[in-house]
C-alpha cells in the first residue's frame, strides 16, 4: 500500500534537511521505522546527506521549480507489515506563493488529498521569518511600501493557511480516524535550557500565537507537536558541533524532542518519530 506523506512549510524551515537525515536513520534500522527495502532511486536525498556528512547544511533549493521527491518502502518492525512512504519535496518558496496567490495547483492539491497525513515545519531563528507588524515598525514599513518594498507574508499567517491546506484536502485514516499532522520545530537544538522544559508548544504560543491558537481550534486534524534537531547543533556557527560531525559522521547524532508520560520533554534519537506517528495506527 502507497502512503504519501507531505512535507510543509516555508522557506528555510528544515524539510529538506530533515529528509537528507531521516535516510540514513531508517536505514540503520533502529528507530521505530526501519528501511524494508531500497529505493530505486535516493540521488537526491544522497545529495543532501552528503552536505550534511561535510559539516554544512544543505543549500536552499527554495527557487527551484522540480519536484524531487523521495519514495521509500518501510516497516515498523523487521518482518513488519510493509509502508511505501512518498514524501514529495516542494519547496516552501512554491509553498508560500501558493499561500500569496490565495491558490494551489492541481497536481500539489492531487498530491495532497493522496497523502495520508503531512508534517508541518517552522524553524527556530530563521532569516525567512516574517513577524507581523506592531504600530512602531508599522509606521516605518508603511514609509517603505510607499518606495515599492513589500514586508512579506507573516510566517504565522503562511503557516495557518498551510493547515488550512491540510484541512480541507487530507482524506480520514482508512480506520476512519482523523489524519494525522506532525507539527516539526526545527532547529530545536537552538533553544535554552528553561524553553526546551516549557516544549516547542509553548515556544509556539509565544512566537507564533495566531498559529498555537489556529492548532487548539482544529478539529478535523490529530495534531502532535514535535521538536527536531537534525545533527544535534548548528552546523553554521559552532565549530564543535561541525568537527564532530565531519569526523565522525551522522551516526548517533540529532534527535527529536518528545513528551513523556510525566509530560516531561527530553530528547530521543529516533529520528523517524513524526513520520512514524503520522503513518502508525
Amino acid at each position: 500500500m502507497s502512503r504519501s506523506v507531505v512535507l510543509l512549510g516555508g522557506p528555510d524551515s528544515g524539510k529538506t534537511n530533515y529528509i537528507g537525515r531521516v535516510w540514513p536513520a531508517l536505514d540503520a534500522k533502529q528507530g521505530r521505522l526501519q528501511i524494508a527495502q531500497q529505493p530505486d532511486d535516493i540521488n537526491f536525498v544522497l545529495e543532501v546527506t552528503d552536505h550534511l556528512n561535510s559539516g554544512s547544511f544543505a543549500p536552499r533549493s527554495e527557487h527551484a521549480d522540480a519536484r524531487r521527491d523521495f519514495e521509500v518502502i518501510v516497516a515498523e518492525e523487521e518482518g513488519g507489515a510493509k509502508t511505501a512512504i512518498v514524501i514529495p519535496d516542494i519547496s516552501g518558496e512554491l509553498w508560500l506563493n501558493a499561500v500569496k496567490n490565495s491558490e494551489i495547483s492541481s497536481d500539489w492539491m492531487d498530491e495532497l488529498r493522496r497523502a495520508d497525513g503531512a508534517l508541518l515545519f517552522v524553524r527556530v531563528g530563521s532569516d525567512q521569518d516574517v513577524r507581523p507588524l506592531d504600530w512602531v515598525t508599522s509606521k516605518k514599513m508603511m514609509a517603505k511600501l510607499g518606495n515599492g518594498e513589500d514586508p512579506g507574508l507573516a510566517t504565522q499567517v503562511m503557516l495557518c493557511e498551510l493547515l488550512r491546506f491540510l484541512e480541507v484536502s487530507l482524506a480520514d485514516r482508512p480506520d476512519g480516524g482523523r489524519p494525522r499532522v506532525s507539527i516539526v520545530v526545527s532547529a530545536w537544538d537552538m533553544v535554552d535550557v528553561g524553553k526546551f522544559a516549557k516544549g516547542p508548544k509553548a515556544y509556539l504560543e509565544y512566537e507564533y500565537p495566531l498559529l498555537a491558537g489556529r492548532l487548539d481550534d482544529v478539529e478535523r486534524l490529530d495534531l502532535l507537536v514535535f521538536g527536531l534537531s537534525v545533527v544535534g547543533g548548528d552546523l553554521k556557527v559552532d565549530p564543535d558541533c561541525r568537527d564532530a560531525v565531519q569526523e565522525g559522521g551522522l551516526e548517533g547524532r540529532g534527535w527529536v524532542a518528545v513528551q513523556n508520560s510525566e509530560g516531561k520533554w527530553e530528547r530521543d534519537g529516533d529520528l523517524t518519530l513524526p513520520i512514524a506517528w503520522v503513518i502508525g495506527t
